[in-house]
């Protein structure tokens, strides 16, 4: 013998309409018409106008440009550094970092650096006043590393410009806390 619990059966016959068997027993839904009012609504023409553009960053030139005036590795910070006169006025006024994934001297001693394909930082000489000044925004980082395409950002280290907190302090023990070993006549004591 089937058992058809109570719960189950008056929920399945509320869902049908006793007055109209030839519809579904579902209540039908209302038809919506589309809403076709316009309503005026008042926008900035540009909501970013407080913003001040940046310039362009140029594109890194390649190995061996003439326009490359100096290249180096610098270990303390394992990047590797370019530095370049676009504008030929004799001195660096762009400049790119790359991270590297490895180092080794030549037979001559010479480090040869494998780095990674674009630079993180970027540092452009705005102002043509010979340095890259962080303040003025001619320091960049791209922390996707994927070339000049926009997505660089002004980088701000002024949080890394603070002066060092204390650290922590060393004092000597108190005089009777260290004992000297016993003398040995056979070390000369």
């Amino acid at each position: 013998m089937i058992q058809v619990s109570l719960l189950l059966i008056v929920p399945l016959l509320g869902a049908f309409n006793p007055t109209s068997w030839a519809e579904p027993g579902f209540p039908s839904q209302p038809i919506h018409q589309p809403f076709n009012r316009v309503v005026p609504v008042a926008m900035n023409a540009n909501p970013f106008s407080s913003i001040q553009p940046r310039s362009k960053l140029p594109v890194e030139p390649d190995e061996f440009d003439p326009r490359e005036i100096k290249a180096y590795y610098d270990w303390r910070n394992d990047m590797f550094f370019r530095e370049f006169d676009l504008t030929g006025s004799g001195s660096v006024n762009f400049m790119t970092a790359r991270r590297t994934y490895k180092v080794w001297l030549d037979e001559f001693g010479t480090p040869v650096v494998l780095t990674v394909g674009d630079p993180v930082f970027f540092w452009i000489d705005l102002n043509g006043n010979g340095k890259f000044e962080q303040e003025l925004g001619e320091m960049f980082k791209d922390s996707y590393e994927d070339g000049v395409t926009g997505n660089e950002e002004p980088y701000d280290n002024s949080d890394l410009q603070e002066p060092a907190g204390p650290g922590p302090q060393w004092n000597p023990p108190p005089q009777g806390g260290f004992k000297q070993p016993p003398c040995d006549s056979r070390f000369g004591c």
